[in-house]
């Protein structure tokens, strides 16, 4: 089972004086140096066997393994439950601690799974636009967490998005990957040689991940490995 203390401290002791910290899987309020609540930890469906290894879709109701451009893909959770309400806590109500608890995860599993030859993690990048009325990039904030304490440099500067024409998630499956497409482009950042970590929100399609990993490859990256906090079954 994953440890979701995080060390506390004294900023963390008297933030929670002010604004008590609360689960961002139930909203529940939790000690100040917890990330979140046991029985969230217990109730959440972390991802299994079930999951391929190399796309990380279900291998049950049919993996992407046959469109996938990237080498291997882990995801910490499933896209639904106590999972879900985090995820959407973390996109639309600033509730930034989701990304420490997925990041934690995802960092064990990259240790677990013996991906520890990542160079650089480059998270998927949201639009300026996008950014400036969000505050943040959840990609990114799930990205530092991974990286923390660890060898693995974090580039912001490798890809962009382009002004979005459509959220993604109101696409048809068919038309993601065009639309993906379309809507990354690189910086021209060389990454000659570089085992990359390409860091996402939820795994849907892969249209995403598979947009970004080509652009990764064309500059110059050696192996892409993906890692998103959920994977829609």
């Amino acid at each position: 089972m994953f440890d979701f203390s995080n060390g506390g401290g004294v900023r963390r002791f008297l933030t929670d004086l002010i604004f008590p910290t609360r689960c961002p899987f139930c909203d529940g309020f939790i000690a100040y140096d917890r990330l979140c609540c046991e029985q969230c930890m217990d109730e959440c469906r972390w991802t299994d066997e079930n999951i391929c290894p190399l796309c990380g879709k279900s291998v049950i109701k049919g993996c992407l393994c046959g469109k996938r451009l990237y080498d291997a893909c882990i995801c910490a959770a499933y896209y639904d439950g106590n999972a879900k309400k985090a995820i959407m806590s973390l996109k639309y109500e600033h509730d930034t601690q989701a990304a420490e608890v997925f990041g934690r995860v995802l960092r064990d599993m990259l240790s677990v799974r013996g991906f520890d030859d990542i160079d650089t993690a480059v998270p998927v990048p949201l639009h300026r636009e996008r950014l400036r009325e969000r505050g943040y990039n959840q990609s990114e904030l799930i990205a530092r967490e991974i990286v923390r304490g660890t060898d693995i440099e974090l580039r912001t500067d490798v890809l962009r998005r382009k002004p979005p024409r459509a959220e993604q998630h109101t696409l048809a499956g068919s038309e993601r990957s065009d639309a993906a497409k379309e809507q990354y482009e690189s910086t021209g950042v060389s990454l000659e040689g570089k085992n990359v970590l390409l860091v996402d929100d939820v795994l849907t399609t892969g249209a995403t991940l598979n947009a970004c990993t080509a652009l990764l490859r064309a500059q110059g990256a050696a192996r892409v490995i993906c890692a998103a906090a959920v994977t829609v079954e």
